[in-house]
């Protein structure tokens, strides 16, 4: 799961005016800059640095589950030979004797595996890195670490042909997640007198590094805001959405879920069969609130917080310069 913020400068300032297109003398960042001041508009220095922390949990779906490497058939045990006689009669009563039975090989025409539910919980430590082109429009990059886990109830049913099936009972499959994530995104702003509104659009990428495979994240945050500076208290604080399309897909080994007994008995003769999990959120929107307090031109503090199907909570030490 990946972490979202929006730059403390885009609660700053309000920008809906309308350009000049003449530059300064030399030049500046954010372009327009004296145009914007020379209208009031009060804007922040034009970059960035921040560390942020996040907690996320939210609800998951299994949108498929690929097995390789599992037999086409399966061994059943035999059943060595043997005799039993009765105790205390009479030496013309014969034993029961049983020749035994062979080993039988019974093929498997498929595996089907069911769901149910789904969740996922994940820390996300990141560091970001922002630039103000124009005084509306903020530009960043962000790099990060992730680490957390989902686990799904799954049922496998094993499909013998001739009518004959073998259901096991649900059973938890937990893949832990950690990985590298970076990206990058843009921010929009504008504003009218105190209130002000936000655009936050990114794409992440996060390279999984206990198991194999990845996670794209696609996020939109639209944000409507006030802004209490002009009353004394150097604190805006706004309420928005926030839209996730996040597509996980998780490789690994069946012996680290189900351990090596039930491994050995569907991989083939010295592979160890390995699954591909596909996952989407169970929710794609929530609500978020959140606030930023202006310690003095040069730090901020960020936090905000996420309700509904899926909950988080964010903070962030921002540095301009």
């Amino acid at each position: 799961m990946e972490l979202r913020r929006f730059s403390t400068a885009a609660a700053i300032i309000g920008t809906t005016f309308a350009p000049t297109y003449s530059f300064a003398t030399s030049f500046e960042l954010p372009i327009w800059k004296s145009e914007a001041e020379e209208r009031g508009y009060i804007l922040p220095k034009a970059f960035g640095l921040s560390v942020g922390y996040m907690k996320v949990e939210q609800g998951i779906n299994v949108t498929s589950i690929e097995l390789n490497g599992i037999k086409n058939q399966i061994t059943t045990p035999g059943l060595p030979a043997f005799e039993l006689c009765a105790p205390d009669v009479p030496s013309w009563v014969p034993c029961y004797e049983f020749p035994g039975t062979p080993g039988k090989d019974v093929p498997i025409n498929d595996i089907d595996i069911d769901t149910r539910g789904g969740y996922q919980e994940s820390e996300v430590w990141t560091v970001r890195a922002d630039m103000w082109l124009f005084p509306f429009l903020n530009l960043y990059g962000i790099a990060g670490k992730i680490s957390g886990y989902s686990e799904t109830d799954i049922k496998v049913n094993v499909n013998f042909g001739d009518n004959n099936s073998l259901s096991l009972p649900y059973l938890p499959f937990r893949l832990d997640l950690d990985g590298n994530m970076y990206g990058g995104g843009f921010v929009v702003a504008g504003g009218y007198e105190r209130w002000f509104t936000i655009i936050d659009a990114s794409y992440t990428k996060t390279n999984l590094t206990v198991i194999d495979g990845g996670i794209d994240s696609i996020v939109v945050t639209p944000r409507v805001g006030y802004d209490f500076t002009d009353y004394g208290h150097p604190v805006r604080v706004w309420v928005g959405g926030q839209y996730q399309n996040i597509q996980q897909t998780l490789k690994g080994n069946l012996s680290d879920v189900f351990g090596p007994q039930i491994a050995a008995a569907l991989s083939e003769d010295g592979v160890d069969a390995q699954f591909v999990v596909e996952q989407e959120l169970a929710s794609e929107w929530n609500t978020v609130v959140g606030f930023n307090y202006v310690i003095n031109p040069t730090f901020n503090i960020i936090g905000e917080f996420g309700f509904g199907e899926r909950q988080s909570a964010f903070i962030s030490l921002d540095t301009r310069f």
